[in-house]
């Protein structure tokens, strides 16, 4: 039971700290886009963030600094990835995170898509 408290309790602060770091590199890349230079953040790494379980800092930063709101692939992809990283966390506290003996693995699979 404390394990499972344990692993909890690191799941909550793993997911707000990648979507602080998300917004953070959000506003990072706009500074460095108003400074000119537009090579400091890439794109790419904006992807590799939200598929971390950034995707919902990556959006709501889209707002809050009104930057990259006309990207299409930002717009679209961004709550598509934000309702697949919450999918995964609700499963994840439903089978309560026990990868270790596969019952997440075989809740995800079995899934119908």
């Amino acid at each position: 039971m404390q394990m499972l408290i344990l692993i909890q309790i690191l799941v909550i602060v793993y997911y707000i700290s990648i979507n602080v770091y998300s917004f953070l590199l959000l506003r990072s890349q706009k500074k460095a886009e108003e400074e000119g230079d537009c090579n400091k953040v890439r794109d790419g790494s904006l992807f590799i963030t939200a598929l971390l379980g950034g995707a919902l800092g990556i959006y709501v930063a889209m707002f809050v600094l009104k930057f990259r709101t006309r990207s299409l692939f930002l717009m679209v992809f961004m709550p598509v990835i934000v309702v697949c990283n919450l999918y995964f966390l609700i499963i994840g506290y439903v089978h309560d995170f026990w990868v270790f003996n596969g019952t997440f693995y075989k809740a995800v699979l079995s899934l119908p898509i």
